[in-house]
């Protein structure tokens, strides 16, 4: 006979879920049975209890989500994002307007950027990712005023909200750089709407008179309808009446670029007819990243939001910018690509520690190494001062109306707050790091090349002060001796030499440790071998034909090969050692200006070059360098199997030692 199946039937009761049990007596009184149902009437109470917990907190969220977001001020986060879009919107609008013409295929680069963007939002709203919304949100609140960061709830909903906002903006900025516009132009939609048709312009022709019917489009202006300029609004213009020209002002405010601008003054500089300082005849650079940047326009095109977004761009500019010869991509394209790159390992970094159940602290300093190095506030500085004397000297010159750097270049107040607020990576001296260097195989006895340049230019530059391009063009003829006193000639002595100011040409007397380690060797071995250069298998930079380019990625390499690298120690820290072991012996600013080539506003430096104090002196006090160097090796410590002999040089090693 079939037993009938236990039935379980849930009753409600007040503030309770009761169970009411209706079995056959014989099975309820089965041991195994009354188990099963126990069990049964447990599991099914608890699964209930969840469930219900569950759809209360869905609602709760569903309500408060459907309010804006829970906590937060009704209507802000409509705000913050609104703004968000209406000012990437107008900002890219901006820069297409005025952005240079561009081929095709980096018409498609651009795309393809975008393309990419679009992957890394989706990617974000997939991961639950919310950090690349970070920045632009909150600089969206800082623009209203506002502070959204009240807590970790109203975050992480605007934040989501915001990531498919920038969706979005990607999309829409996609469609618009390929003429894909949501809607009409707004100068075609009032021109629609206008009940009456606007009067007849009068119209003019830069810079000489042309017929009306043979004047290009691009070169006619329209302006308003004046007496003295134009024609009645009745009697219209006919072929044969010519348009007048510009006032002359205007002319020849349109007669320049501005990379004639830059050429014209330069060729002033150096004829001595503008500024007083020498140092500021060099504004290549400047010309050069202020056209990439804005653009060769007419001066008269210019406008004084050019500067401003010219000078907000370069601030993001990487700090290793310039260094690579094959680098093809322009200014903006650069800066984009870091902004990406950066923004996406910093969220990738996020994600991941996240996920790990990281601190707070711990993924902020691991963002933080994500970092990627920009141009230092005085780098930015010193271009925004050379833009501003070229905008000042063609303003003075007529062929621009006003300063267009008034007010763009930073105060002296906003110069030093910027200076404070950022990352200090100022240069170290290398101290201890000073004997693990000498340590290194190098410096004990294992190498290949007796002159190699590695090797005697840091010597060099530890015990003198020299600056790494006064060390690596040295000729052999810039070793000089005067009264038994061996010295450092710098000089520009040959058209391939370059000194930084007219403070750099100085004499710098030879340390005893550096002729002890056999360098008047070297010097004799050039001469024999008829060499015109210290180093002279060193090769020029392709960007700057500077020795210095490619010797500074070689000493790079060197230092991480022979673990001896640390980011704030570099080559110029030989130069700032010396100047802190001269503080150290008590060595006053002038004489350690003298030695170190610097400018200096005293009679004796200005007009003198300090002259006043003989070698001997000065002698005296660069053996107040106190550096050991006796754990190096020279090499040439054995001169039979290095082929060098020199009486003249071995004589004075010998005295030395």
């Amino acid at each position: 006979m079939r037993r009938p199946t236990p039935c379980l039937h849930l009753e409600r009761r007040p503030s309770s879920f009761y169970w009411r049990r209706r079995v056959p007596k014989f099975f309820s009184e089965n041991a195994s049975s009354r188990f099963f149902v126990f069990s049964l009437k447990t599991n099914v109470v608890r699964e209930a209890e969840v469930l219900a917990r569950r759809l209360t907190w869905l609602s709760s969220l569903a309500f408060d989500y459907s309010r804006g977001f829970a906590n937060m001020e009704t209507g802000l986060m409509e705000r913050v994002l609104t703004e968000l879009v209406r000012f990437e919107i107008a900002a890219s609008d901006q820069a297409r307007a005025v952005a240079p013409e561009r081929t095709r295929k980096e018409a498609q680069m651009a795309a393809q950027r975008e393309l990419a963007l679009q992957d890394t939002l989706r990617e974000a709203l997939l991961l639950r990712n919310r950090e690349v919304a970070r920045a632009p949100v909150q600089a969206a609140a800082a623009r209203l005023g506002v502070n959204i960061m009240t807590n970790e709830e109203n975050w992480m909903v605007i934040a989501y909200e915001a990531t498919r906002v920038l969706l979005d903006l990607s999309v829409e900025r996609s469609q618009r750089d390929q003429g894909v516009f949501s809607d009409r132009s707004r100068f075609f939609e009032v021109a629609m709407k206008a009940d009456v048709a606007p009067s007849m312009p009068a119209y003019r022709a830069e810079p000489t008179a042309i017929a009306v019917h043979a004047a290009p489009v691009a070169q006619v202006i329209a302006e308003p309808a004046t007496a003295t300029t134009s024609a009645p609004v009745s009697a219209p213009l006919t072929a044969s009446e010519p348009i007048q020209p510009s006032p002359s002002k205007a002319t020849k405010k349109a007669s320049l670029k501005l990379s004639e601008a830059y050429e014209k003054y330069s060729e002033a500089r150096l004829a001595g007819k503008e500024g007083k300082r020498p140092e500021e005849l060099a504004v290549k650079a400047n010309a050069k990243l202020m056209i990439d940047v804005i653009g060769d326009k007419q001066l008269g095109d210019l406008t004084k939001a050019d500067f401003i977004e010219a000078f907000s761009i370069i601030q993001r500019v990487p700090a290793k910018h310039g260094k690579s010869s094959k680098e093809v991509r322009t200014i903006r394209e650069i800066v984009e690509a870091t902004d990406f790159e950066e923004q996406k390992n910093k969220a990738l970094v996020r994600a991941q520690l996240k996920k790990t159940g990281a601190s707070q602290g711990n993924i902020e300093a691991a963002e933080h190494q994500e970092n990627i190095a920009r141009l230092r506030v005085n780098t930015v500085y010193r271009h925004m001062q050379d833009a501003q004397r070229v905008v000042r000297y063609m303003e003075a010159l007529g062929y621009l109306s006003e300063n267009f750097m008034e007010n763009v270049i930073w105060s002296k107040g906003e110069l030093e707050r910027l200076e404070i607020l950022q990352e200090d990576n100022s240069r170290k001296i290398w101290g201890d790091e000073l004997p693990k260097l000498f340590r290194t195989p190098l410096f004990q006895g294992q190498i290949t090349d007796i002159g190699d340049p590695l090797f005697w230019a840091v010597i060099i530059a530890v015990l003198h002060g020299l600056r790494e391009e006064e060390v690596l063009q040295l000729r052999t003829d810039d070793i000089r001796t005067e009264n038994s006193i061996v010295f450092f000639d710098i000089k520009v002595g040959a058209q391939w030499q370059r000194l930084k100011s007219k403070a750099a040409t100085r004499r710098v007397p030879l340390h005893d440790s550096l002729i002890a380690l056999g360098f008047l060797d070297l010097v004799a071995l050039r001469r024999r071998e008829g060499e015109d250069r210290l180093f002279p298998h060193l090769k020029r930079g392709k960007n700057r034909r500077t020795l210095s380019e490619n010797f500074t990625k070689d000493f790079t390499r060197f230092r991480k090969a022979n673990h001896v690298y640390e980011k704030r120690i570099d080559f110029h820290s030989f130069r700032t050692q010396f100047n802190v072991e001269q503080i150290k012996a008590r060595t006053d600013s002038e004489l350690r200006h003298i030695l170190m080539g610097h400018e200096i506003e005293t009679v004796n430096l200005k007009h003198y070059r300090g002259d006043g104090h003989d070698l001997a002196y000065l002698h005296e006090i660069v053996q107040r360098v106190d550096i050991d160097v006796s754990m190096i090796k020279s090499p040439f410590a054995d001169g039979n199997n290095a082929k060098v002999s020199d009486l003249q040089a071995t004589r004075k090693r010998l005295r030395v030692v």
